[in-house]
């Protein structure tokens, strides 16, 4: 979990809508999206995101853009002390990361008091379908990939630390993590996305 010091996480800082209304209106490269939940709680958005899926009292689910996507249409590695979202590790070049304000606390075993629940995990997957169909990315397991799927392939997948599972599983269980897990989510939630893209 980031250490918030210092960082705005009021949805009202941030310009927001809710998940009906919300579209992508920010033209330019992308070629790949990162699905995320944040460790925190359903109401405090994080700026490491693009588009914050969260709970706002009174309104509901709204999308929140925490983060300029401009700053993610480059190579970011080529000045990486220029802003930019750092949201997956050595992944964030013309990508976007979306996240769910979830799993505060949470363990595979137990979610604790910030779950994800359905309607949070539709709405992550209907703003995933309109960004897929408004920057043309196709919705397969190279351009579209949980940060769980991007930890197994890139070597730190697991709930330590500095190791990551987001998303791996959609309901707690009392089994063991497992890898594959990682990967079968990682394709629920596209089939999600392509049901959603006409939405």
């Amino acid at each position: 979990m980031a250490d918030l010091t210092g960082i705005e996480t009021r949805i009202q800082a941030y310009p927001h809508w809710p998940i009906e209304a919300w579209r992508p209106d920010v033209p330019g490269r992308i070629d790949r999206i990162y699905t995320h939940w944040s460790a925190y709680d359903h109401e405090k958005v994080f700026p490491a995101y693009h588009f914050c899926v969260a709970i706002k009292p009174g309104a509901g689910i709204v999308v929140v853009n925490t983060h300029d996507v401009r700053e993610n249409m480059r190579n970011v590695y080529e000045a990486p002390d220029l802003p930019y979202a750092a949201h997956t590790r050595n992944r964030n070049s013309y990508a976007l990361g979306i996240s769910i304000m979830a799993m505060q606390g949470a363990t595979p075993q137990d979610f604790g008091d910030y779950p994800l629940t359905e309607p949070l995990i539709d709405a992550l997957c209907l703003v995933g379908a309109r960004l897929a169909a408004f920057y043309n990315v196709p919705i397969d397991a190279d351009h579209i990939m949980s940060h769980a799927e991007a930890a197994l392939i890139d070597g730190y997948y697991g709930t330590a630390e500095t190791e990551r599972w987001d998303i791996a599983r959609l309901r707690p269980s009392p089994l063991p993590l497992e890898p594959h897990e990682g990967i079968d989510v990682g394709e629920e939630l596209r089939t999600r996305m392509r049901r959603a893209i006409a939405l």
